[in-house]
C-alpha cells in the first residue's frame, strides 16, 4: 500500500477503495481538469489533468470520498505537504500547489512522463550494469539531499523510480522527517523492499532507505526480487516478511554476471545490520561511480574522473 499503514488483509479481499469516479473531462475544481487516471492506494486517487492555473499538464493526487474526514488521512495530507514544499532537487518530483479544502483536498505534482524502473522491468526486463550503475547515483543524489534535510524516504522501490533524463525519486507520501534514529510506532512501507528495521517496529535512519535502494536495484540487474514476497495474512511476522531470517542470494548466483565491486556494493546495502550497510549515500554513489569508471563508459558517468565530489 503507497500511502498509509499496511493492512493485514490481502488486497484481494478488501473491497474496492471508493472513488471520485471523475471520467476525462471533468473537474477535479474549477482549475484541474481530468485528461485521465493514474492509479492510487488505500488514501488518494491520482489524475493526469491539465491545470488551468500553470496551463501545463500535471499529476494530481486527491483524497478519496472516504478519507476527506479522516484526521489520519489529513494527518498525512499535511505531513506530506510540509516536507515536499522545503524540497528542489532535480531527481525529485516537484510539489507545484496543493488545496487543502473540501471537497476534495488534493495535491499537484510535475507530470513524469518517463516509465519506471517497475514498468521497464515489467515490459523489456533487467537493466544494463552502466545504466543501473548511474541511476543508482542519481537516486543517492536525491536520497543524500533528503537525508542532509533530516528526511527519510521510506518506500524507495522500482514504481517509485523513473528511468527518464532526469530520473526522478517519486511519492513522498511514507516520508517522515527525523533528528536521529527514527522509532516506527506503524508497520508502513512496500514490504518486500523494507529493511527488518522497517518491517519489525524498529529505528529506521539512512541506511533504511539505502537497504531499499540495494533491493531495487538488485532486481533492476537480476530481474527478481531480492527477497521472497511474504504472506500478508501469517501470524509469525518472519512468515510476512521473510528478509528478517532470509538472506538475498548472491547476484552472481542469480546467473547474472555484474562486476565483483559492484556486487560487493549491492549486497552491502541488504546486511540486516544497518550498521554494517554502506555509511552513507555518497559512499555507496562512490563506489557505484567507480564500477563506471573501471567499465570505461565515459557517456554514462555521472561525473567527470577526478572531480573531488566529496565535501573537504
Amino acid at each position: 500500500m503507497p500511502d498509509e499503514e499496511l493492512d493485514p488483509t490481502p488486497r484481494a479481499e478488501r473491497p474496492p477503495d471508493p472513488s471520485w469516479e471523475l471520467a476525462v473531462g471533468a473537474e477535479i475544481d474549477s482549475s484541474l481538469v481530468v485528461i485521465g487516471h493514474l492509479g492510487g492506494g488505500s488514501r488518494y486517487e491520482v489524475f493526469h489533468a491539465w491545470d488551468r492555473t500553470l496551463f501545463c499538464q500535471v499529476a494530481v493526487k486527491v483524497i478519496r470520498p472516504n478519507r476527506v474526514d479522516d484526521d489520519r488521512a489529513l494527518g498525512g495530507f499535511e505531513r506530506e505537504i510540509a516536507i515536499a514544499e522545503r524540497l528542489q532537487h532535480p531527481n525529485l518530483v516537484r510539489l507545484l500547489r496543493w488545496e487543502p479544502r473540501p471537497p476534495r483536498p488534493y495535491m499537484v505534482f510535475e507530470y513524469i512522463t518517463a516509465q519506471t524502473l517497475g514498468d521497464h522491468l515489467a515490459d523489456e526486463g533487467e537493466v544494463s550494469i552502466p545504466e543501473t550503475c548511474l541511476l543508482g547515483i542519481r537516486m543517492l543524489s536525491a536520497l543524500h539531499y533528503l537525508h542532509s534535510r533530516s528526511v527519510l524516504h521510506l518506500d524507495v522501490k522500482p514504481d517509485n523510480l523513473t528511468m527518464g533524463d532526469p530520473p526522478r525519486l517519486l511519492d513522498l507520501s511514507l516520508a517522515r522527517s527525523f533528528a536521529g534514529p527514527l522509532k516506527m510506532r506503524h508497520t508502513i512501507g512496500t514490504p518486500v523492499y523494507m529493511p527488518p528495521e522497517q518491517c519489525d517496529h524498529g529505528y529506521v535512519t539512512p541506511q533504511s532507505d539505502l537497504f531499499s535502494l540495494g533491493a531495487t536495484l538488485y532486481e533492476g540487474l537480476t530481474g527478481i526480487q531480492a527477497f521472497s514476497t511474504g504472506a500478508p495474512d501469517a501470524t509469525e511476522r518472519a512468515a510476512e516478511y521473510p528478509q528478517l531470517v532470509e538472506e538475498a542470494q548472491p547476484i552472481s548466483d542469480t546467473g547474472t554476471v555484474v562486476p565483483r565491486r559492484l556486487e560487493r556494493a549491492i549486497m552491502s546495502c541488504l546486511e540486516k545490520d544497518p550498521k554494517r550497510r554502506p555509511r552513507s549515500a555518497i559512499d555507496l554513489a562512490i563506489e557505484l561511480e567507480a564500477v563506471l569508471e573501471e567499465l570505461d563508459v565515459e557517456e554514462l558517468q555521472a561525473w567527470p574522473k577526478g572531480t573531488p565530489v566529496r565535501p573537504k
